[in-house]
């Protein structure tokens, strides 16, 4: 069983004074009592005072509401929990037409969509059993939800209840209700003929409008048919088909915004923008972050519901305590306007490189002497010696000269004598 379906699992059918009955004559009173096992009301914690039952037939009259009694909390043979609790129909009126009593199943103050159970009385007996009437025993609109603007099929099973001749001429129709047309083909559909206690199949291409909101589209099936003995026209019982049309998710994320590179013992801050184009609000929108060496404080942020057209932004501050390459993902979870719990993740990526180190004073002095400019030419040295080499013969050219001058003054005086 998945989670959100309902079926009958017991019925009872009994007088006023509750004693159970055999037969059921057309135009008499009975109560019927039916035990439901319902897992969509289970999942959803949907209380008993919000579980809503009526019949939709016109073989049957009743007016009102099922009385919901005697909730219990079960475990089925797969270990999955369930409600089981008792449907009491009180002094519902038989008119004829057919055994088979289909009930709409909805729940008040909540999304979920209603369902169709459907139970056979074996007890009714028809005044006029020759002619048999019709039905529609079964529908489907497929495996998935309808999303507005995306067309489905409706498959119906019409079915010939008991009787001594076929049914001639049978016509299945529908009634569509605003913003629901035909994808291709007639609202009719001509079987032909069909015999007692047969069923025939037909199904109807259908489209909701991108706009729809209505979030149930009522579609109404009627069906009639001629004995081909007695030539009496019959006209089915209508029936209304009830299908739940969501609007399409259209919740976006945006663009990251980080940097590409932090030093190790800094912090990082990582934005992730987040837009829901669709039509119907989100709830219960939560962010997680995941990932090695991020570091962050804080790793879920509850954010709450979004509504149609809003755009909002999640924030993670992290500090990593590593060198190297750091990969991370936010990942957001919320519920549809169906109640269905989705998850969209963002993945990012950036590097923490090394901090830099001014502990080493020797280190920084051999640095700053890297930096100075290279020289040209001869050292300092090599022109400091030339300078004093120079020198040195000058002060020997001065001495030799004062020599030469002293020596020929002395040989002019001793001339003189």
């Amino acid at each position: 069983n998945n989670s959100g379906s309902a079926y009958i699992i017991a019925q009872t059918v009994t007088d006023a004074a509750g004693g159970e009955i055999t037969t059921i004559d057309r135009d008499s009173r009975f109560n019927l009592i039916l035990r439901v096992a319902d897992y969509g009301a289970y999942n959803n914690f949907i209380p008993a005072d919000q579980i809503s039952a009526r019949i939709n037939s016109s073989a049957f009259t009743f007016t009102g509401n099922a009385e919901v009694g005697q909730l219990y909390e079960e475990t089925d043979a797969n270990g999955a929990g369930y409600y089981s609790y008792v449907l009491l129909f009180r002094d519902v009126i038989y008119n004829g037409g057919g055994n088979s009593v289909p009930i709409n199943l909805s729940y008040l103050n909540s999304t979920m969509a209603m369902q169709q159970l459907s139970v056979t009385l074996g007890q009714c007996v028809d005044e006029d059993p020759d002619t048999p009437n019709l039905m529609i025993r079964a529908s489907s609109y497929g495996n998935e939800a309808v999303v507005a603007g995306t067309p489905f099929t409706l498959t119906l099973t019409l079915y010939a209840t008991g009787g001594q001749e076929n049914l001639n001429d049978v016509v299945i129709s529908l009634t569509l209700p605003d913003g629901i047309t035909m994808t291709s083909g007639s609202l009719s559909s001509y079987l032909g003929t069909m015999a007692p206690k047969s069923t025939r199949d037909v199904s109807f291409s259908l489209t909701p409008s991108a706009g729809f909101t209505g979030g149930v589209a009522n579609i109404t099936v009627n069906s009639v048919g001629t004995g081909a003995d007695t030539n009496k026209a019959v006209t089915g019982m209508s029936t209304t088909i009830s299908v739940p049309v969501s609007q399409p998710d259209r919740f976006e994320l945006g663009q990251l915004e980080l940097s590409d590179s932090i030093t190790l013992g800094d912090s990082a801050s990582v934005t992730l923008n987040f837009v829901n184009k669709g039509r119907d609000a989100l709830s219960n929108l939560e962010a997680t972050l995941s990932g090695d060496n991020l570091g962050a404080d804080t790793t879920v942020q509850y954010i709450g519901n979004l509504n149609a057209g809003s755009s909002n932004s999640v924030d993670f501050d992290m500090t990593p305590i590593q060198e190297g390459t750091c990969n991370g993902t936010i990942t957001l979870t919320y519920e549809d306007a169906n109640g269905t719990l989705k998850t969209v993740s963002k993945d990012f990526s950036f590097s923490v490189q090394p901090a830099m180190d001014y502990g080493n004073s020797g280190d920084m002095d051999s640095n700053i002497d890297d930096m100075q400019p290279q020289q040209t030419g001869l050292p300092l040295w090599a022109y400091l010696a030339i300078g004093a080499a120079v020198i040195v013969v000058v002060v020997v050219i001065v001495v030799v000269v004062r020599k030469k001058k002293k020596a020929a003054a002395l040989a002019k005086l001793e001339e003189g004598n």
